[in-house]
């Protein structure tokens, strides 16, 4: 554990990721003493040679606030108007706070489409490369008002993971209101215990996230899910209290605070990356313990005779979930539409032209858009 914590001393570049409930106060103003306390800690930083890349959330509870609506609309058009508001009184707070540091903030929106589009991953590696060198620091979000329900990227604590799997950070820093993962709920449970260290996430450990938080979309549940990219990214991710004195600092000094997740040893490729977090699944193809141990043991595609059930709709080139055994195993592109997969699952690829009327593959899913997620 130690050796660990450690490891993070060494850390040069950084993304991190300012919760919600970090940036603004329950009654939805912003924190501008805390936002210009971490501008404070991250200009130190910068000054020692670190590489900063900022995300932020609260755009919606902050816009909502001011005027005067719930803290998080149920309809999508209240919830983007509200970040529109939001979105601009959040960077004139943030342009604010780092102009006492005479540092530039450049602010980049983004939308699943981005972070899908292969061209456009790329190019945003570039735009945050020359940020980087003219010494700006980035500041992202999701460009909720415009995005679409259902091929939204979710939460910023994914987006802060697929970023720093792009730019090939050595940390991600989720600041939180929580002081890290816990054996339960500390809300409800007295007796819940900090985890100081997770160097596997295992589906034991992902049943006692909880869900979104107050106010957010997020929650463990969204942070867990990050951990598990960043870790299959070979980058360290730490979760810990945002309103601590000096955490950023006290994180790289090692100091055992919040909750540190443990990359693999093996991280996964560019484009295995890419196929596993940019996409939002449209659906699930769940799958038996044949299918299981081909994908996970031999690296095989996905036939139709391992498949026993299909969950949602999608259509050929959607990115769908694996699931085996209740747990998401891998991730991949279909190569046929949900009906079609309902249709043929079960038979052998020599039987599918029977079943649907013509055979264009002979996997649901080739082993080259297919990712696994899961370790045994």
């Amino acid at each position: 554990m130690e050796a660990n914590r450690k490891v993070l001393t060494t850390a040069r570049r950084l993304v991190i990721k300012l919760g919600s409930n970090v940036v603004a106060k329950p009654n939805g103003k912003i924190n501008a003493a805390l936002i210009r306390r971490l501008a404070g800690e991250i200009a130190a930083l910068n000054a020692d040679g670190k590489e900063i890349i900022l995300i932020s959330s609260g755009a919606v509870r902050v816009g909502s606030a001011r005027l005067g609506r719930p803290a998080r609309p149920d309809d999508l058009p209240a919830r983007q108007a509200a970040a529109t508001v939001g979105q601009s009184e959040l960077v004139a707070a943030y342009r604010s706070a780092f102009a006492r540091h005479e540092l530039p903030l450049g602010q980049i929106l983004l939308t699943q489409a981005d972070i899908a589009d292969a061209r456009r991953y790329l190019h945003l590696r570039n735009t945050l490369s020359t940020l980087r060198d003219l010494g700006v620091v980035p500041l992202l979000n999701e460009n909720d008002p415009v995005g679409i329900r259902g091929v939204e990227i979710g939460e910023n604590d994914r987006l802060a993971a697929l970023v720093a799997a792009k730019v090939e950070a050595d940390l991600v820093v989720l600041l939180s209101d929580v002081e890290g993962f816990f054996t339960s709920d500390p809300r409800q449970d007295p007796t819940a215990e900090l985890i100081h260290e997770v160097t596997r996430l295992t589906p034991q450990l992902r049943d006692r996230a909880t869900g979104p938080g107050s106010g957010g979309r997020g929650g463990m549940r969204s942070k867990l899910d990050a951990a598990r990219a960043a870790m299959k990214s070979g980058v360290y991710l730490v979760i810990v209290r945002g309103s601590l004195q000096n955490a950023l600092g006290r994180v790289l000094a090692g100091e055992e605070i919040g909750t540190l997740f443990v990359p693999e040893a093996a991280k996964l490729r560019s484009r295995k990356r890419w196929l596993g977090f940019a996409f939002t699944p449209k659906g699930r193809v769940i799958v038996d313990d044949g299918a299981r141990r081909a994908l996970m043991e031999r690296g095989s595609s996905l036939l139709p005779a391992g498949v026993r059930e299909v969950g949602g709709e999608f259509r050929q080139g959607d990115a769908v979930s694996v699931v085996a055994r209740g747990e998401e195993i891998a991730r991949g592109l279909v190569n046929y539409s949900s009906d079609e997969v309902r249709a043929m699952r079960g038979c052998h690829s020599s039987e599918i032209a029977e079943r649907i009327g013509y055979r264009n593959f002979d996997e649901v899913i080739h082993r080259d858009n297919l990712v696994v997620l899961a370790s045994e």
